[in-house]
């Protein structure tokens, strides 16, 4: 699969180079969306956008500058990156539902970058420069359609780190929310919190109760709404609505109380409650961002970290709304929008922007009908900016930390999701729970390296180790052939005489290569003999306990008082391996696949007596991976099996006269998967299915004649009779 979608992405590559420059109005034509949907435009639709735009406005325009303060930015450049964003996804998003602009989780790590440049660089120098490197590195992945590596990053571990953010900036949050001064909220987490209570004896009562009060109004709005409103858009429009009304009037109270403090030499109010003080109004001139190459290395790794976190929030986010939407979204797209947005923003004020969970669900609550509310959206924030930033003057930093603490709160996932991701798997749970404490005690950036690596090392042990099964059949359905393991669950019966079925869940390829043969071969030597001839003591190695390695595996398997011997298991005839489950094989799996047959073969007798019979057969082989094994000769058989005439048993014209002795019935099961080649035509060990394989392995083992192994009959001579009468009429207890 992988081979093959490289090759169609090479071929896609080389035509579009081939058809430049010719193919650029195309291209262009593609890559804004807004070309296709605005002739569809109509006023049912410009009505629900309206209101849907100027809903999230009032929303963006506190959560913008409450999440700037988070980035250690002045608050105005909150607003720049939220009409920025807004705007220039209206022209290139794919999601109607999806708005972008400042969040929480970017705001965190962009923080913490400028924290560690602090005195090298200015705060708005780091945020540009940030800006425009996840935005040219996102935007590449667009252009080449790279969208493909953002499945290395689990659901699990968004969850985990996004709600390890979540909580990092509600604790950063509570000192200026009960109105502790002096507080360094860049610090630690536990570090914040005991020197808050170092100092709690200094905090301020007007700050406290501005703090609490808004915080108190913020949650019982939306719990009062939730409980009376539900169904109503226009209670619902309050609860939508709450954090730009908690602002507002903690804004009027905040100049009441300030409106005739006392002022120091030059002029300048002493407010006796903390205030955000004089906001720029208008937009700054366009700057080149810059930086130095020492500075830029050192900054890369937070760089790719922010760039991931951006990512994984805004495709999550647009993939969520789309699927609940019943609508598709382009991944590549949005990654080409959110690297140009975020580019473009890079030159205005403005920092790194991505996919807002919070808003993107009002917009949908609001009925939003196309990416146009984001153009109303960035609208309105552009008349804040020029013409209320004065108000703006008297916000309370208290009310604003209630605001940012209510609208991260939803981001930190209930126990209840973690409690399932246990019930559901172990490791899916743990790598949340990396992913969530290292973010919350180190930092975001870790906590998502910590996070993913953790779940790529689950998963090259899953593919090291895959599930292997022996299958058994279904005494009531002879045609099914199911898990030994939920064999409990169903009546069933064990494969023929000598005949053993296997499957893996995985494919076969140089990390379970090895497994995959050990395992075969120990469930070979728990149910079957050694069929060769037994070696004298002095032949055998120093180091070979491979009888007492049987033994013990026999023990298990049959449980210690058992006692089993070979004369009490029948000699290994034939192994089928139900590959449905195999996607591709590479060149250490194949090998491992010869040097399992030749074991297997040594093991049945072949080499000690050429004439035994035994075979190795296929089930369910995929296309590509039958293509490889025929191509090496894995599908002949191990001997010179002295077919007779081959015939289909379907009476289809595919047989073929092969004069080597008396006739003998293929299935045609064997030969629905030959493609053209001769030698499967003839020799029928890839089949559709295993009772296909099974009908194969009795009818040729019949067929070879049932000649007992020269010499043989002194080493197991309590068993061997069976081998004068075939295997089709012999019962034996169910050992598999």
């Amino acid at each position: 699969m992988a081979d093959r979608e490289l090759k169609e992405f090479g071929l896609s590559v080389f035509n579009w180079l081939k058809a430049f420059p010719s193919n650029i109005p195309r291209y262009t034509y593609e890559r804004l969306p807004i070309v296709k949907w605005l002739p569809k435009f109509n006023r049912q639709w410009a009505l629900r956008d309206v209101i849907a735009g100027i809903t999230v406005g009032l929303i963006v325009v506190p959560q913008g500058m409450s999440y700037s303060k988070i980035a250690g930015l002045p608050v105005q450049h909150g607003l720049y990156s939220a009409y920025i964003g807004a705007i220039f996804y209206c022209f290139m998003g794919t999601s109607k539902d999806l708005t972008i602009g400042p969040t929480a989780v970017i705001s965190l790590i962009t923080g913490e970058l400028v924290v560690e440049l602090a005195g090298r660089m200015t705060p708005q120098e780091v945020a540009a420069i940030s800006c425009l490197c996840v935005g040219a590195l996102t935007m590449i992945l667009g252009v080449l359609r790279l969208g493909i590596i953002l499945d290395f990053f689990p659901t699990t571990v968004l969850v985990g780190y996004t709600s390890g953010a979540a909580a990092t900036i509600v604790i950063q949050q509570i000192p200026k929310w009960l109105g502790v001064p002096n507080i360094n909220n860049r610090a630690p987490v536990y570090t914040i919190i005991i020197t808050m209570f170092q100092a709690i004896k200094t905090l301020s009562w007007l700050d406290l109760v501005f703090g609490l009060v808004s915080f108190f109004l913020l949650v019982a709005i939306g719990l009062a709404v939730d409980r009376w409103g539900r169904g109503l858009f226009s209670i619902q429009l309050v609860k939508i609505s709450r954090f730009f009304i908690v602002t507002v009037l903690a804004t009027v109270i905040s100049y009441i109380i300030n409106r005739n403090a006392p002022r120091n030499a030059k002029g300048e109010i002493i407010p006796r409650i903390s205030i955000l003080k004089t906001v720029p109004s208008g937009l700054p001139p366009p700057q080149v961002p810059h930086v130095s190459s020492e500075i830029f290395a050192e900054i890369l790794p937070k760089l790719f970290a922010i760039a991931l976190a951006t990512i994984l929030e805004h495709i999550a986010i647009a993939k969520a709304f789309a699927r609940k939407n019943r609508y598709q979204i382009d991944a590549n797209q949005e990654l080409l929008a959110l690297g140009l947005a975020n580019v473009t923003a890079s030159f205005f004020g403005a920092y790194t922007v991505t996919g807002s969970f919070s808003r993107s669900a009002v917009k949908f609550q609001c009925g939003v009908k196309s990416p146009f509310a984001g153009f109303v959206t960035g609208a309105l924030v552009l008349l804040a900016l020029y013409f209320l930033t004065p108000a703006f003057f008297y916000i309370p930093d208290a009310a604003l930390s209630a605001v940012i603490m209510v609208a991260v709160s939803v981001l930190i996932s209930p126990p209840s999701v973690f409690i399932q991701f246990f019930k559901i798997n172990l490791w899916d749970f743990l790598s949340s729970q990396v992913a969530l404490w290292v973010t919350i005690f180190v930092s975001v950036e870790a906590g998502i390296a910590a996070g993913v690596a953790f779940s790529l090392v689950v998963l090259l042990f899953r593919i090291a180790r895959p599930n292997f099964h022996v299958l058994r059949q279904l005494k009531d359905r002879p045609d099914v052939f199911v898990d030994s393991e939920i064999g409990g669950n169903f009546e069933t019966v064990s494969s023929p005489h000598g005949v053993l079925v296997f499957r893996i869940e995985e494919s076969t390829t140089f990390p379970n290569s090895d497994a995959f043969k050990t395992w075969v071969l120990d469930e070979v030597y728990k149910y079957t003999r050694f069929g060769g001839r037994p070696k004298a003591t002095n032949e055998k190695l120093w180091s070979d306990d491979l009888e007492v390695h049987i033994r013990n595996l026999r023990k298990a398997a049959h449980g210690a008082q058992s006692n089993i011997t070979d004369d009490d298991l029948p000699r290994l005839r034939a192994i089928i391996f139900d590959f449905s489950a195999v996607n591709s094989i590479d060149t250490t799996g194949l090998q491992g696949l010869f040097d399992l047959r030749d074991l297997l073969k040594d093991y049945a007798g072949v080499t000690d007596f050429p004439e035994t019979f035994f075979e190795v057969h296929f089930v369910g082989i995929q296309a590509n991976v039958l293509r490889i094994l025929e191509l090496s000769g894995i599908t002949r058989p191990v001997t010179p099996v002295a077919l007779g005439k081959v015939e289909v048993l379907d009476g289809k014209d595919e047989s073929k006269n092969v004069d080597h002795g008396p006739s003998m019935k293929v299935p045609s099961g064997a030969l629905s998967l030959a493609g053209g080649s001769p030698f499967l035509k003839e020799e029928g060990l890839v089949h559709l299915t295993v009772r296909d394989a099974v009908d194969a392995v009795l009818i040729r083992a019949e067929s070879w004649g049932g000649v007992a192994p020269s010499g043989a009959e002194g080493n197991n001579s309590g068993s061997d009779t069976d081998s004068n009468s075939g295997l089709k009429d012999k019962t034996e207890i169910h050992y598999v």
